[in-house]
C-alpha cells in the first residue's frame, strides 16, 4: 500500500507508536508538539544547522530540535511530523530550510495545498529548483494535472538533470493519466534508462511508473513485463509491483472464465473503469494512487543513534525520492513528436483535419486576421466548422474583451471564455512567485496592469517603488524612458517576466516590432533573461488547453518558432498556416521542435482531408535528392495540398541523417507544373 494509500488518522491506533504529550508554546504561540528529552539540536546535521544562525540561539535550538522530530516521525507518524514542520516554520517562517521541511512534511501527509504554498516559497527564498517535482505532483494531489504536465514542461522544468529529471518525468506521466492522455504518458519516460536488470528505489520507480503507462494505455502483455522488472529492482519495497502483477493475473483467469452469454459485445465493456486502467483510490482524499509508496525526502540529518544515518540535506536533495504520480499515458514508441497519437478515435464519417480534434487553439496575428483585416477563408471556416475554437494570443496589449470587439469588427463570432492571452499567463505566472500585495512594475498597456491587479499584485509604472517584479508585454507606447524603468528594477533584483518573446508583429502593411524586441533590449541592458508565459513556453498553451478541457486539441498558428514549438512544449499536435510569418522556406529548414504536424495555406485547409495535409510521405509525390538539390516529381494521382507536407517531410529526413546542409539546399520540379506549384509557394528557386 502507498503512503497515499493510508488513511491519515489524527489519534493513536494499534501498533501506532505512542505520542508525546503536547507542550506550551511561547506566549502568543499556539501550542507546540511536545520534543523528547532525548532530541538535541546537534542531532541535526551541521550543514542544516548553519542555515539557523540567523536565529537567536534559543530560538535556533528548539526549531532544530523540531527538525529532527519531522526526520524521525516522516515516515510512521505523518501527521505529528506535520505538526513538528508546522512548529518550526512558525518560529522560523523565513528560513528556506525551514519552509522546505514543512513543504515535504505536508507533502508526505498529503496535505496538497499546504504543501504547494510551503514548496512555492522556498523555492523563492532559496531558488532550488529540485522542489519542482514535488511541486507538481501536489498540483496534482488537488486535482489538477494540466499545471503538473505545464509545470514538468516549463523552461525550469526541462532544465532539471539526472535523478530530478526522472522524478519530473514520473510525476508528468502520471499527469498525462489523469489527463486521459496514456499514450503521452509512455512517450515521457521513454528517454529515461529503461535497461532492465538494474535494481534499487530509482529503478524500481521508473519501471512501475513505466508499467503503470503501458496499462493504462491497454497494452496488458508489456505492462505485465515491466511490473516484473519493477518487481524484480524493488530491493527495498517502495512499490507494489508485486500485488499489482496479482492483480493482473486475477483479471485474465476472469477474463477466461467470462461465460460465452456474458461476453461483451464490440463497442461493449464489462466494467467502467477505462481500459487497461487500474485506479487505485486513496481512502484520504479519494485521488487514484499508482501504488508506489511515496518516499519525499528528509528534510533533517540526524546524527545520532536513533535516526536514519546517511541522510543528506533536503536542499541537496529533495527532487531525488519524490513520489510516483498516478498512474500514466500511451503513444507507440515508433511514433514521432509530430505523429498522432494512434489512440485518438476519428470518425468514420468525417476525416477532416478538423473533425479529428475536439478543440483547435488558434493564433490570432496572421492565422485569423492581420492588423485590420481578416484574412482569406477565415471568417467563412470558423463560422461552420464544428470544433470548439479558443483563441491563443501571445499578444498582451488588449484585454479578452477588446480581442473580442476586435474580431465581431471583423466578421467573427466569440466570447471574452474564448480568449486567453499572454497577459493573463504573465499576471497567472508573476502571482505564483510573489506574495499577494507585492508590487510590480508593468511595461505595457493599461490592460496588462489590469490583469496583474487580478490576481492581487500592486501595479506601479516607476523603479523608484522598489517593485518586487517586472512584467514586460507589447505596447506601442513603450520606448526608451519605460525600458529603462525595467532595467533599473531588474538591476536592483526583481523577477522579470516578459508576455512574450515574438520579434515582429504581422499587420497588414508588414511586419512591425514586436514585444520580444523590447526585451532583447532591456535583456541586453541588464545581462538578464526572463521568465516567458507566451507561446513558445508552457504556460500559455497549458492555460489554453485547461480552458478548453480538451483531451485532443489541436494548435493552429502562422508562427514555427511560437505557434509550433508551443504545441510541442505541451506535447499536442499543431498545423501550420501559410497565412502569417513562416514561410515554405522556413518550414523546409526548421529544427525538430519547430515541426508542425500538419501544414495548410489558410484556415480553409481544416476542412482537407487530415491525412492529405499531414507531413509525410505522400503517394503522389516522390522527392530525390542529388547532393543539396532535392527534386520533385508527380507521380499518380497527387493532391496539390499534399506536395508541401511530402517535400518537408522529406527535406527533414535527409537533414536529420546527415545528408543534407540545410544551407545549401536547393529545390526544383521535374516538370513545368511542378516547377510552377513550387513557385507559387516561394520555393521554386530556392537556392
Amino acid at each position: 500500500m502507498s503512503d497515499r494509500d493510508r488513511p491519515r488518522r489524527r489519534d493513536a491506533g494499534p501498533g501506532r507508536p505512542n505520542r508525546p504529550t503536547r507542550g506550551t508554546g511561547s506566549a502568543g504561540r499556539p501550542d507546540e508538539p511536545a520534543l523528547p528529552v532525548d532530541v538535541a539540536a546537534s542531532d541535526l546535521d551541521t550543514d542544516v544547522r548553519r542555515d539557523l544562525l540567523t536565529l537567536d540561539k534559543a530560538n535556533a535550538e528548539n526549531v532544530a530540535r523540531h527538525l529532527v522530530m519531522v526526520t524521525r516521525l516522516l515516515d510512521e507518524d505523518p501527521p505529528l511530523a506535520l505538526e513538528h514542520a508546522r512548529a518550526a516554520r512558525r518560529r522560523a517562517g523565513r528560513v528556506g530550510l525551514v519552509r522546505e521541511t514543512m513543504g515535504i512534511a505536508a507533502y508526505n501527509a498529503g496535505e496538497w495545498q499546504e504543501a504547494l504554498s510551503e514548496l512555492r516559497a522556498a523555492r523563492r527564498i532559496t531558488g532550488n529548483t529540485a522542489l519542482l517535482p514535488l511541486i507538481a505532483d501536489a498540483e496534482r494531489g488537488l486535482g489538477r494535472p494540466a499545471r503538473a504536465v505545464e509545470i514538468a514542461r516549463s523552461e525550469d522544468g526541462r532544465a532539471l538533470t539526472g535523478d530530478e529529471a526522472t522524478e519530473m518525468r514520473i510525476v508528468e506521466s502520471g499527469a498525462r493519466i489523469d489527463l486521459g492522455e496514456p499514450g503521452k504518458a509512455v512517450v515521457t519516460l521513454q528517454s529515461e534508462d529503461l535497461s532492465p536488470g538494474r535494481s534499487g528505489t530509482g529503478p524500481a520507480r521508473l519501471y512501475y511508473a513505466y508499467a503503470s503507462a503501458l496499462h493504462a494505455a491497454g497494452r496488458t502483455d508489456e505492462s505485465i513485463t515491466w511490473f516484473m522488472n519493477a518487481a524484480s529492482a524493488d530491493v527495498d519495497d517502495v512499490t507494489d509491483a508485486e500485488l499489482r502483477l496479482v492483480e493482473l493475473s486475477s483479471d485474465d483467469a476472469d477474463d477466461d472464465s467470462v461465460p460465452a452469454g456474458d461476453a461483451a459485445l464490440p463497442g461493449e465493456d464489462l466494467v467502467d473503469e477505462p481500459l487497461g486502467v487500474a485506479v487505485h483510490e486513496n481512502p484520504a482524499d479519494g485521488r487514484p494512487s499508482d501504488g508506489v509508496r511515496t518516499t519525499p525526502v528528509d528534510a533533517t540529518t540526524p546524527d545520532g543513534p536513533d535516526g536514519p544515518a546517511g541522510r543528506d540535506s533536503a536542499a541537496d536533495d529533495t527532487a531525488a525520492r519524490v513520489a510516483v504520480a498516478p498512474e500514466p499515458a500511451h503513444r507507440a514508441p515508433a511514433e514521432s513528436g509530430r505523429a498522432r497519437d494512434a489512440a485518438t478515435p476519428v470518425a468514420s464519417d468525417n476525416t477532416s483535419l478538423a473533425a479529428r480534434y475536439d478543440a483547435l487553439l488558434l493564433d490570432l496575428d496572421g492565422t485569423v486576421f492581420a492588423g485590420q483585416r481578416a484574412l482569406p477563408g477565415a471568417r467563412e471556416t470558423l463560422e461552420t466548422v464544428e470544433t470548439a475554437r479558443y483563441f491563443v494570443t501571445n499578444n498582451a496589449s488588449r484585454r479578452p474583451s477588446e480581442v473580442v470587439a476586435h474580431l465581431v469588427e471583423l466578421g467573427f463570432a466569440a466570447t471574452e471564455d474564448q480568449v486567453v492571452t499572454s497577459a493573463q499567463s504573465a499576471a497567472r505566472l508573476l502571482s505564483e512567485h510573489l506574495e499577494p500585495g507585492s508590487r510590480a512594475l508593468v511595461i505595457g498597456t493599461d490592460g496588462l496592469a489590469q490583469e496583474v491587479r487580478e490576481v492581487g499584485i500592486g501595479v506601479t509604472r516607476s523603479a523608484d517603488d522598489r517593485p518586487a517584479a517586472v512584467i514586460q508585454g507589447h505596447s506601442p507606447d513603450t520606448g526608451w524612458a519605460q525600458l529603462s524603468e525595467a532595467a533599473l528594477a531588474i538591476n536592483a533584483g526583481a523577477l522579470w517576466i516578459a508576455c512574450n518573446t515574438d520579434a515582429t508583429l504581422p499587420s497588414e502593411r508588414g511586419k512591425l516590432v514586436g514585444n520580444g524586441s523590447m526585451v532583447a533590449a532591456v535583456a541586453h541592458a541588464t545581462g538578464q533573461q526572463p521568465l516567458v508565459a507566451g507561446k513558445p513556453a508552457a504556460p500559455l498553451m497549458a492555460d489554453a488547453i485547461a480552458r478548453s478541457r480538451a483531451s485532443r486539441p489541436l494548435v493552429v498558428g502562422d508562427r514555427l518558432d511560437t505557434d509550433i514549438e508551443g504545441g510541442h512544449s505541451v506535447g499536442v499536435d499543431s498545423v501550420l498556416v501559410l497565412t502569417g510569418v513562416s514561410s515554405v522556406t522556413d518550414l523546409l529548414v526548421a529544427p525538430p521542435e519547430q515541426r508542425p504536424t500538419y501544414v495548410i495555406s489558410d484556415l480553409t485547409g481544416l476542412y482537407h482531408d487530415a491525412d492529405t495535409v499531414r507531413a509525410g510521405d505522400h503517394d503522389g509525390w516522390r522527392v530525390e535528392f542529388d547532393g543539396p538539390t532535392a527534386t520533385v516529381s508527380r507521380v499518380g494521382s497527387a493532391t496539390p495540398q499534399s506536395l508541401i507536407p511530402a517535400l518537408a517531410s522529406a527535406v527533414w529526413s535527409a537533414i536529420d541523417e546527415g545528408a543534407l546542409d540545410p544551407a545549401d539546399l536547393s529545390i526544383t520540379g521535374s516538370d513545368t507544373e511542378v516547377r510552377g506549384v513550387l513557385e507559387s509557394v516561394g520555393v521554386g528557386r530556392m537556392r
